[in-house]
């Protein structure tokens, strides 16, 4: 199937999900759907500037499962799209989901608060765990997506799906690594930088845009590094506004890097 056909089937999946939260009020398991991490008890982030169904704010986050730009942002336009058309279905108007999406933007404060001796703290401390997580990553290479309440294939970016592409043991594994680790969005594997594996240990915003840092494993150098990702980050997103996004590097160890990024 094509890019665009793919999208289409997605669009129209989004649509009987967004059917089924408002027809149930709460999302369930059964027999046909892999069960999840995420319950309707979700605390909604304090920046969202109207209420909004916790259901739907786990699938419009940043890295949720409707952020189609966290597997290459050559997607942008059909999540920007996806977002309307779901904000539309969920009955919200115009000027509201209009707020929700510039509420998302990152701020500078938001890009200060990537960069925090913490982070890099928690790397230093788990090294050995890190490497253990990236090495279960490589051989579920097919799965280019593993979160806590969904994962994504190499052949199927449908969700939900009995195919998680590992058995629901192994799913817990990773979920219990995340938790050790502090990796708020698990695992990603994105086409802009292919055959890197990133480690997702912040992110603020929503499928319209946001901000988020953590790791990277890549064996292929990856640019631009700095030792200060704050100001780098700034430069490099005024120098590339019209590409809607921006990452920065800091080196910590061999093919082991921090990632700092915004999109918008």
């Amino acid at each position: 199937m094509s890019n665009s056909g793919t999208l289409a089937v997605l669009v129209i999946l989004s649509l009987q999900t967004l059917a089924g939260v408002a027809q149930s009020g709460q999302k369930t398991n059964s027999a046909d759907q892999p069960a999840t991490a995420v319950s309707s008890a979700t605390t909604l982030p304090a920046w969202l500037p109207v209420p909004i169904p916790p259901e739907l704010y786990q699938k419009w986050r940043k890295y949720g499962v409707w952020d189609y730009k966290q597997q290459g942002f050559k997607y942008r336009d059909y999540a920007q799209f996806n977002f309307g058309v779901t904000a539309g279905a969920a009955g919200l108007s115009q000027d509201s989901a209009m707020a929700i999406a510039r509420a998302s933007k990152p701020t500078p404060d938001d890009i200060n608060r990537l960069d925090t001796p913490e982070l890099l703290a928690n790397f230093n401390r788990n090294v050995e765990a890190f490497d253990k997580l990236r090495a279960m990553a490589d051989s579920d290479s097919h799965v280019v997506r593993i979160a806590p309440d969904y994962t994504l294939l190499d052949t199927d970016t449908s969700w939900p799906r009995q195919n998680l592409g590992f058995t629901e043991i192994r799913w817990n594994e990773y979920r219990s690594n995340f938790e050790k680790l502090s990796l708020q969005e698990g695992i990603v594997r994105t086409d802009d930088f292919p055959g890197a594996i990133f480690f997702i240990a912040k992110a603020r915003g929503l499928c319209t845009g946001g901000s988020s840092a953590g790791f990277v494993y890549s064996t292929k150098a990856l640019t631009p590094v700095s030792k200060s990702p704050r100001e780098t980050l700034e430069t490099e997103a005024r120098r590339n506004s019209s590409r809607h996004y921006a990452y920065v590097f800091k080196s910590l160890r061999p093919n082991w890097y921090a990632f700092y990024e915004v999109d918008w």
